[in-house]
This record gives structure tokens, sequence and C-alpha cells, in this order.
């Protein structure tokens, strides 16, 4: 009796693979290239108002209709202070925003990039002025994270 059971339930389980829509194949298949350039190089020094700028790409054209939340924290304060900031549309792909860098030191800044097809978090971490003991050891331990990018100013 119980062989029976196992040779239906088995039928069922190898039958039920080739009901799958062919067409689920190409959806996962079909995932654009997708470029996100987050730029530091503007960010110089502390100030209330240092510009940010992303560049979005989806398979070499610009993305202009992105949803972006933008949130920056000093690395030394990661639990406790994080802020996060309105990002504006410049047109052709370019997004920016004017970031608080309010002391010297190393600084996370991470993006949620949203559109139809695009849901992205990359991270960048970036360093403003001198880095103590803690910011040089953070970055000797993820200098070889390939999520990480990275970009420093002295």
């Amino acid at each position: 009796m119980y062989k029976y059971f196992y040779i239906v339930l088995s039928f069922l389980l190898l039958s039920g693979c080739s009901m799958v829509d062919r067409s689920t194949h190409d959806k996962y298949n079909d995932i654009p290239q997708t470029n996100i350039i987050m730029d530091t190089e503007n960010i110089t020094g502390v100030s209330p108002s240092e510009v940010f700028t992303m560049h979005i790409l989806k398979d070499g054209e610009p993305v202009d209709d992105a949803d972006i939340t933008l949130t920056m924290w000093a690395a030394k304060d990661a639990e406790v202070w994080s802020e996060e900031y309105d990002v504006s549309h410049e047109g052709d792909g370019a997004y920016t925003a004017e970031l608080n860098i309010p002391r010297e030191g190393l600084y996370l800044i991470k993006a949620h990039v949203k559109d139809d097809t695009i849901d992205a978090l990359p991270t960048k971490y970036f360093t403003v002025g001198s880095l103590d003991m803690f910011e040089e050891v953070f970055i000797q331990e993820f200098s070889n994270d390939d999520s990480m990018q990275t970009h420093s100013h002295h």
C-alpha cells in the first residue's frame, strides 16, 4: 500500500516541475545591468552642506525615475546616530543631496534605490580629515569587502 503511495507522490512531485511557466526563466535572466556610482569627491571638509552626487544607469541608459532613500552615519556613532537626506534629481541619471558633516572622521552612506526593475542598497564609506584608531581599524577590516566602495579626503 505504501509503495503505491510513494510512487504516486513521486510522480506528482516530478510532474509539478514541468508545470512551471517557461517565461519564469526569462524573468530571472533578463535582469538589467545596473550601475550606481556614489561620488563623494566634492565632500572635502566639515560643513553643514557638502554635496553628494549619485549617477544611476540601467543597461547604459540614465535612470531618471528612481526612488532614493539616502542615509548617512558616522562609523563611531552607527548605533546611536544616523540621518536621512532628501535627494534631488538633476537629470540625465544624476541625483544630489546636501549632507551635514559635523566633524572629521569616517562616514558611511547608504542609498536605497528603487524603480520598476531596480532594488539596490549600495553602501560607501568615505573619510573627512583625520581618523582615529577605531576608524583606521574599520577601514583595514573592510578594505577587502567588495560590497563597499571607498573614497578618502585628507
